[in-house]
């Protein structure tokens, strides 16, 4: 079972697709490339808007799709990816905007340092009680953090994302590798936004990486833990 973890599909929502037109395609893809479930993550800012107006918008857009899906494409889940705030850690309704039937939140990082503050608020976030964190394309921090401090990160009570386009080139893929090798990966996202960006639905992933001898089993790896978090599941029962 081929779970995306991570897409922005939804139409004029955020900076993904943008229009109904383009969502079609992008599902079309998604069921060439054998997906058989796609989370819809479209952004969220907690500093622009409010996890009601933000529910009731990405509704809005399912709803505008929602005729023109087709029996082949992928089964549609819905959460969101929620970028990380020092305000997050008292937001009441932080919850609502997990993947829904879950208790698992998308979480982005800034693209900064993650220094003590940001480190300590994702922890507070993770003893909150009333959820999970997974954390989105952990690679990309790299840009802008030292390893030591992704370490710290991932070594909070979370789990990892990668984007399948990252492992599409020598330098990107080296650190995803990494990564698995630490065990911070546990499921792959698209993180697709747009017809003609480049982006790579995780199919092709799954193949780089388990081409691999030392990550031959990871596919089946990645699908057990994505079941998983689609069954909310304790972080325990995952890593």
């Amino acid at each position: 079972m081929l779970i995306d973890f991570h897409s922005h599909f939804l139409p004029a929502i955020d900076d993904g697709s943008r229009n109904i037109k383009e969502s079609v395609g992008i599902l079309d893809i998604m069921a060439q490339s054998g997906i058989d479930k796609i989370i819809a993550t479209p952004h969220f800012y907690c500093t622009e808007q409010s996890s009601d107006s933000f529910i009731e918008h990405r509704d809005d857009a399912y709803e505008k799709l929602r005729p023109y899906l087709k029996e082949e494409h992928p089964e549609i889940g819905f959460g969101a990816e929620v970028l990380y705030d020092h305000s997050l850690v008292n937001y009441d309704k932080l919850p609502d905007l997990c993947i829904k039937g879950t208790k698992w939140l998308l979480l982005e990082m800034p693209y900064t340092n993650l220094d003590d503050k940001i480190i300590s608020g994702v922890e507070a976030i993770t003893n909150r009680g009333d959820l999970k964190v997974l954390v989105a394309h952990i690679e990309r921090y790299l840009n802008f953090t030292s390893m030591k401090r992704l370490d710290e990160l991932m070594h909070l009570e979370l789990i990892g994302q990668i984007n399948a386009k990252s492992l599409m080139s020598f330098k990107t893929r080296r650190r995803c590798m990494k990564l698995i090798e630490k065990g911070y990966v546990q499921v792959l996202g698209s993180d697709y936004h747009r017809i003609g960006r480049g982006d790579v639905t995780i199919e092709h992933g799954y193949e780089v990486i388990t081409k691999n001898k030392n990550f031959y089993d990871f596919a089946e790896y990645a699908e057990d833990c994505g079941k998983k978090i689609l069954a909310d599941e304790p972080l325990d029962r995952i890593i």
